[in-house]
């Protein structure tokens, strides 16, 4: 049994389901796990032992009670190595701290090294006992900033598992019509989906202006999620896309789709592109981050950018995928046979339970 501290600040989507789901697993495994976090954090994921928003003296105490910590991201890192080192910084005692990158909004005012600065990131990065990026290119920004153990983390998806089991075709044809219908949608016309959370890096105007673009009437758009309010003044007039608002169907919205569509700016290992290729729900993405990763040779990958030219190659993705349905079906194959051999949960806590052992090990 190891004792861990999982550090984890201001997290409102994907981060936090991942490190609710280590926790949960690694508590199956027997190992004793406390979360370090923040009030609004704690409120989204009701983590069962947690220490919310503690003074520097409280957060070093519970540092000094365990064997190993794990920050996610920039902002946990820096707080874990407040709690574990104290005024000394890495490299002054305390537990080894393990940090783990999930995200990184290129070119925006937030990413890492604004929000932590240049050298502080650095500095974090050299002195972890070694770094996890949970896609390639987080991995290859480690080593830029001299991590001295770079590695890749897989992030899964807790419903994966579910959609692989079920039959898509057999769903469709007994549940698809009423899930369309009861949201106004039409069972008999083809379904371009975005599905999550409303955030500038997201790029749903995109989503909204391809639906727009000549052609795009050939199928129905829809966003599921949250925050579409926020949006709504935005994209008026952009295009014709059904917001939905948030939806606890998942699952039912992946298989009722014909395509889902995520053309953010950026992404790691997206928990909605795992869970529709097991579903067999052709993708069109981004060709950015953990997308590429994930989609390549099972999905279509459309370069970003700014301006209707991104609108018309999402638009345009969605469409040839509609107009050969061999291709389409050809693809959700190669997906969903990837998603099988993705780690689950209790695959993803062992190896994070064998690799804080070994950070146990290291000077």
């Amino acid at each position: 049994m190891t004792r861990v501290l999982l550090v984890l600040w201001e997290s409102a989507g994907g981060i936090g389901t991942h490190v609710r789901d280590l926790d949960a697993s690694l508590r199956t495994l027997g190992h004793e796990v406390t979360v370090l976090t923040d009030a609004a954090t704690q409120d989204r994921f009701a983590f069962p032992h947690a220490v919310v928003d503690p003074s520097p003296g409280r957060a070093r105490e519970v540092a000094g009670g365990v064997e190993v910590v794990h920050a996610h991201g920039f902002r946990a890192g820096l707080r874990a190595v407040r709690a574990a080192r104290g005024g000394g910084g890495l490299g002054s005692g305390g537990p080894p701290v393990v940090l783990s990158l999930h995200n990184q909004v290129r070119g925006s005012r937030i990413s890492p090294r604004r929000i932590v600065g240049a050298a502080a990131a650095r500095h974090l990065v050299r002195g972890a006992t070694f770094v996890t990026g949970a896609s390639s290119d987080l991995v290859a920004d480690a080593v830029a900033l001299g991590a001295r153990d770079a590695r890749l983390a897989p992030v899964p998806s807790p419903r994966v598992p579910g959609l692989l089991a079920t039959d898509r075709a057999g769903w469709r044809a007994e549940h698809r019509g009423e899930l369309l219908s009861r949201y106004g949608l039409s069972p008999h016309r083809p379904l371009a989906l975005a599905l999550g959370r409303v955030a500038p890096q997201k790029r749903l105007d995109a989503f909204v202006a391809a639906s727009s673009c000549d052609g795009a009437a050939a199928a129905q758009w829809a966003l599921v999620g949250p925050g579409q309010q926020d949006m709504a003044g935005r994209v008026d007039g952009l295009g014709e896309v059904a917001m939905l608002g948030e939806s606890a169907e998942v699952e039912a919205w992946l298989l009722a789709a014909d395509v889902l569509v995520v053309p953010s700016e950026w992404e790691a290992r997206a928990l909605v592109v795992q869970e529709a290729m097991a579903a067999g729900t052709p993708v069109v993405a981004s060709a950015v981050g953990g997308l590429v990763d994930l989609v390549d040779g099972a999905g279509v990958l459309v370069p970003p950018g700014p301006g209707p030219s991104f609108a018309a190659r999402i638009s345009t993705g969605v469409l040839d995928l509609l107009a050969d349905p061999a291709r389409a079906e050809h693809l959700a194959g190669v997906a969903r046979e990837r998603a099988t051999g993705w780690p689950g949960l209790r695959d993803t806590a062992r190896m994070w339970a064998r690799w804080y052992e070994e950070s146990l090990d290291v000077p």
